[in-house]
């Protein structure tokens, strides 16, 4: 059926003269009146402790003054503990213990070992060099002499070439050496080193290629091992396990592992002191300077080193200390754990993360900064590093005794390792027994006198003295999980504060005052939605209520019931 044209243009009028209804907004007031009877509601049922007294308006207000102060001293104390939780958390988020796992010395290298002869020059290798020449000042200063550097023609100076040509060589210094149960030729066990002790003789550090990141020094050049030895990469965070390395079979590893303990399956070595080809000494005696160290770190001798005196049989028993850390504590920063895992910081000289290696490249840049160049048996940070001239020697007297305010620094920057191996070393020494010794010379070829004994040969003897010992563990001393532990306790110890009562606040601040004015919305719809909404079908006899008009009218109800309850019969 077609509607007529006129029709139509009645019905549009009608609609366009309808008044146009305006939505309802909350307004301020409702607002105050929704938080306020929240609010009332919340403090009367949340399970914080002390805010139903002071909401409770039947109370005196001198009580409820009294709740508040109460509440607020309560809190107040709880905020104090919980910052002073806070601090130890993120300050001091490590504690050393003791591992309780035993650690087996044949999971671990047997020690570095570096011995020095005292001895800084051959006598009959230097008795021609000139007065005025850059080896005779360079002589005076390893013989820590003073030295006229106004003589000296020339400033061209090559240390550890000169030290190699002056110094006695590895193959004669170690004359006999013993590893375990087996006998091994001295000069491819030990290797020539410069150190801040002139020339020395090291056994067990590392390969060159693996100790050093880019120039190797010249003393450590054409290095080879015994046949049969296979070089490995180990450091104390993986061990030997990095690589799935198995236990010291026809190939043993180097840096060799401990083959057992006691003095038979310990490192023996018979040493020449040579005493009649002294120059000069390092020290005011005769015989050697022995340092052990770990084999991924370069020997500090000078200032660590044990002495050992010709003419004496001395035994050192090895007693090492290992600190290992929890793997999750890479997550903590390095400065509230106070230490470093060995690829979070790279050095420029050494490939190695140790303390030790890091503080020498410490020093070798503040003598770079202070006097342009590094001593001879220092790191070179960088390619055009030159060795310190005699005409030197103050500025790096000047840096090495104020060693304390430069190390101060260095430690800032050089923090420990999370995972390190030391060794330390208890002395005892005795006299040799000529009979003895002339026994064990005759079998192995030696023509030595029993003066000569006396005044040049040492001989030294280096064990395990247990197959176990037990490692210091760094672990976590408070975890996330126990600061939350100890801040809950805290609040419920004094709030009765729970994670609960969040949802308390959440509710009763947000979700139920929306949900009310949302309500309060639809109360004020126009006439004609609230017209089409009665036309909808509904069952006959339910009524339905909005859940605040239920609220008043149950609070409505229970009040004459709880005065009837309470009124005596």
């Amino acid at each position: 059926m077609r509607v007529p044209r006129n029709r139509q243009k009645a019905f549009l009028a009608s609609q366009q003269k309808r008044p146009t209804t305006q939505p309802f907004r909350i307004t301020l007031s409702t607002w105050r009146r929704i938080l306020s009877r929240n609010t009332d509601e919340f403090c009367r049922n949340t399970t914080i402790h002390g805010l139903k007294y002071i909401n409770n308006s039947k109370l005196r207000s001198s009580d409820r003054l009294f709740f508040g102060i109460a509440l607020l001293v309560v809190l107040a104390l709880a905020i104090y503990l919980i910052q002073d939780a806070f601090d130890k958390w993120t300050t001091n988020p490590v504690i050393v213990g003791i591992d309780p796992e035993l650690t087996s010395i044949a999971n671990e290298p047997f020690p570095a070992v570096t011995i020095c002869n005292l001895n800084q020059a051959q006598a009959e290798r230097v008795e021609n060099l000139s007065n005025d020449s850059v080896e005779f000042a360079m002589l005076q200063l390893l013989c820590r002499r003073k030295v006229d550097v106004d003589m000296v023609k020339s400033n061209d100076s090559r240390w550890e070439e000169f030290i190699l040509n002056i110094s006695q060589p590895c193959k004669s210094m170690v004359i006999h050496c013993r590893f375990g149960a087996d006998d091994y030729e001295c000069a491819r066990l030990f290797h020539p080193i410069v150190t801040d002790e002139g020339l020395c003789c090291v056994f067990n550090m590392l390969h060159p290629r693996f100790m050093y990141r880019k120039r190797v020094p010249y003393s450590h050049r054409n290095i080879s091992l015994p046949e049969g030895f296979h070089a490995v990469n180990w450091h104390a965070e993986m061990g030997y396990r990095k690589r799935g390395f198995q236990p010291d079979g026809d190939n043993p590893l180097y840096p060799r592992r401990a083959q057992g303990t006691g003095e038979s399956l310990g490192l023996s070595l018979t040493l020449d002191v040579q005493a009649d080809a002294y120059y000069c000494s390092s020290s005011s005696s005769v015989g050697f300077k022995i340092a052990l160290h770990s084999p991924n770190e370069s020997p500090n001798v000078r200032e660590t080193g044990v002495l050992l005196a010709p003419g004496m049989e001395t035994k050192l028993r090895i007693d090492p200390t290992k600190i290992v850390t929890e793997k999750h504590l890479r997550n903590v920063d390095r400065r509230s754990r106070r230490c470093l895992f060995h690829n979070e910081l790279k050095l420029r000289w050494f490939a190695h993360y140790t303390q030790r290696n890091c503080v020498a490249e410490c020093l070798s840049g503040w003598l770079i900064r202070h006097c342009g160049c590094v001593t001879f048996y220092m790191p070179r940070l960088n390619a055009n590093d030159t060795i310190c001239p005699p005409h030197k020697r103050e500025c790096v007297e000047l840096i090495r005794f104020r060693t304390i305010v430069a190390m101060e620094s260095c430690l800032d920057e050089c923090l420990p390792s999370c995972f390190d191996l030391t060794f330390t070393a208890t002395a005892y020494s005795t006299r040799i027994s000529h009979d003895g010794f002339r026994e064990t010379s005759s079998n192995g070829g030696w023509n030595f006198t029993d003066s000569y004994v006396e005044r040049s040969v040492a001989v030294v003897n280096m064990y395990f003295k247990d197959p176990t010992f037990r490692a210091n563990k760094q672990t976590e001393f408070i975890g996330f999980s126990d600061f939350l532990s100890g801040v809950g306790g805290l609040m419920g110890l004094f709030l009765g504060f729970s994670f609960l009562s969040i949802a308390e606040c959440v509710y009763f601040a947000l979700i139920r005052p929306c949900r009310t004015c949302s309500e309060i919305r639809q109360l004020n719809q126009p006439k004609v939605h609230q017209m089409n909404l009665k036309k909808s079908p509904t069952p006959g006899n339910i009524r339905y209520i909005s859940a605040a008009n239920w609220f008043q009218a149950e609070l409505a109800h229970q009040q004459p019931n709880n005065r009837q309850h309470f009124n005596p019969a």
